[in-house]
């Protein structure tokens, strides 16, 4: 299960290697690594354990930092 270190606002909050868990509404729809951000776009790139790469906009998803001891869940 998949234990939550808190909401992310902004993309500038976000660094390298963070793992977040994307939702739309309250369904989770990505899960994965961030690997390039670009705050003034408040959009980041991120890849999922599996190796899929996907655009997250904070417009679009509400972003949610995971616990760095999570569990790829």
């Amino acid at each position: 299960m998949s234990t939550f270190a808190g909401p992310i606002a902004s993309c500038s909050e976000l660094r390298d290697g963070d793992e977040i868990a994307a939702f739309q509404g309250d369904v989770r729809r990505f899960h994965g690594y961030v690997t390039d951000t670009m705050p003034d776009m408040e959009l980041f790139w991120a890849v999922s354990p599996v190796g899929e790469r996907r655009i997250i906009e904070f417009e679009e998803y509400k972003v949610t930092l995971l616990d760095s001891a999570e569990a790829q869940g």
